[in-house]
């Protein structure tokens, strides 16, 4: 005899809402929202549009959830210095934009402005996400007295995460040899526009 409220008919397989989301991000990465297609989708993840219709009744949805699905979880690094936790910082926010985070970046920064709601996920995930373990890890060097009071803290996080995002979407051809120096290059350069305390004594 059935469980009372128990659902009817055969349960949602995991592994087909898994399969269509990731068809969902590499269509996105290919073609951005604005010519997105869950017939395309469908072909992508192996399965009848109907299948697709029974999880996300329409394509926003689907668009959402596929961004969803791309959200990174930075560790705030605490190396005790800012030098530090900048360091592994840059080498976090790089890591988050491994395909098909990079190239939905670039559709994101291209089609943002006309479609605010669809890219708000991804916005809150990826970008605002890692701006935030930034401006987090600068907030921690000025209470250790590394940064002096007033220094536009949301600003620099802003300036720090734009350069990653800038260079890896931007310049992905680069030698290998250039992205340490681009790393130490600009953690001197966030350290000298906030007059990194620490950085000055040991000049």
């Amino acid at each position: 005899m059935p469980t009372p409220g128990a659902a009817r008919g055969r349960p949602r397989d995991p592994q087909v809402d898994d399969r269509i989301v990731q068809a969902a991000v590499a269509e996105l990465a290919d073609t951005g929202a604005a010519t997105f297609s869950l017939n395309a989708v469908a072909a992508r993840a192996g399965v009848a549009k109907r299948s697709i219709y029974s999880r996300w009744p329409n394509r926003e949805d689907l668009i959402i959830a596929a961004l969803g699905s791309l959200s990174v979880g930075l560790t705030p690094p605490a190396t005790g210095t800012l030098a530090g936790d900048l360091d592994s910082l840059f080498d976090q926010v790089a890591e988050t934009l491994a395909e098909p985070r990079q190239s939905i970046l670039a559709r994101y920064a291209a089609e943002l402005s006309t479609y605010p709601e669809l890219y708000a996920v991804f916005k809150r995930d990826v970008v605002d996400q890692s701006m935030a373990v930034i401006e987090d890890a600068l907030i921690e060097a000025g209470r250790r007295g590394e940064i002096p009071p007033g220094r536009p803290l949301a600003l620099a996080a802003e300036f720090f995460v734009s350069a990653v995002f800038g260079r890896s979407a931007y310049a992905p051809h680069t030698q290998p040899g250039d992205v340490p120096a681009m790393k130490a290059g600009l953690i001197a350069l966030t350290l000298a526009a906030l007059g990194n305390q620490e950085r000055s004594a040991h000049r």
